[in-house]
């Protein structure tokens, strides 16, 4: 099945979802005979992680949309689907520490492009795809700017394809002073309208050749580690490093959620960790209320003639 009017990237999640979900779920059923309640069920049922059901999900409903304009059923099934709620990925626990983000400067190589690359998705909060595409006319050296246009992905058969950003917006961001260096590095010798962070051959950069080239399978645990049954450290795992970076400096939510190019201000949120901040302002407040003599006790220890007494006397 080929959704031709989606992004490469997307094409190839949907083509992944059909076959894998949608098709065994749905393919001796009739188009005009699937409700609203059978794709619930299929969603309910379906394997994987919520982001991954939700690509059948948006397959069928492309699909399903096709349907309703040839005349074939009335309406489409996929839309109004409940699905059940799931608690918010923690992305901000996803995020690097400065300490953390000095660890990875650690591993990485002293100088080359690897280093380059990786520095240019922590300090843009750009996705790895989108510093793929990054050319040299995108840079604007007086205002201290860049202009994120385009990505680089696998397409359909795994060929390397070129496309619009996530949601087709362009945006741009700004070039920081520990940025300024890496990109002259990365600008030097080039055209207007070559690519600025490629390999040393000058080909694409993918996740995979560079998790090899950087052996980041093994070296990712000296950076930063999850919990069991938590994945390890990946690669977009930058992205929201630099998110929660920008909060963590003083930017406001709607110059966060513009750098990194949400389509909500509610996903931009997820990062700002306002509870973590909630808690961390009220230590003083709240210490100096339970401090006040007129308050009571100030510890929940024993006091002083009760240590060292057995209790069970």
């Amino acid at each position: 099945m080929v959704f031709s009017k989606v992004a490469p990237g997307t094409q190839r999640a949907y083509t992944y979802a059909w076959r894998r979900r949608v098709e065994p779920w749905f393919a001796d059923r009739t188009i005009a005979s699937i409700t609203t309640l059978d794709v619930e069920e299929a969603f309910a049922g379906w394997s994987g992680a919520e982001s991954t059901k939700a690509d059948a999900l948006g397959a069928l409903s492309a699909l399903c949309r096709v349907a309703v304009k040839g005349g074939f059923i009335p309406t489409n099934p996929c839309i109004g689907v409940d699905r059940r709620r799931q608690q918010s990925a923690d992305v901000a626990g996803r995020a690097l520490t400065r300490e953390e983000f000095a660890r990875l400067l650690d591993v990485l190589p002293p100088t080359g492009p690897y280093r380059r690359f990786v520095l240019a998705m922590v300090y843009t909060g750009c996705r790895l795809g989108e510093v793929a595409g990054l050319r040299l006319s995108d840079v604007d050296w007086s205002e201290r700017t860049v202009r994120v246009l385009r990505t680089v992905s696998p397409g359909l058969s795994g060929e390397t394809a070129v496309g619009p950003t996530k949601g087709r917006r362009d945006r741009t961001v700004p070039i920081v002073d520990q940025f300024l260096p890496v990109l002259r590095e990365a600008a030097a010798g080039k055209g207007a309208h070559d690519y600025l962070f490629t390999g040393p051959r000058g080909g694409f950069l993918s996740s995979k050749n560079l998790s090899r080239a950087l052996n980041w399978h093994r070296n990712r645990v000296h950076v930063k580690q999850f919990a069991p049954g938590e994945p390890a450290l990946h690669w977009h795992d930058l992205r929201h490093t630099a998110a929660v970076f920008f909060f963590d400096a003083g930017l406001p939510a709607p110059d966060v959620q513009a750098l990194l190019g949400h389509s909500s201000l509610q996903v931009t949120q997820l990062y700002a960790d306002t509870r973590r901040l909630a808690a961390r302002r009220s230590i003083a407040p709240l210490s100096a209320f339970f401090g006040s003599p007129a308050r009571g006790h100030q510890s929940g220890g024993e006091n002083a003639a009760m240590t060292g007494t057995d209790l069970n006397t």
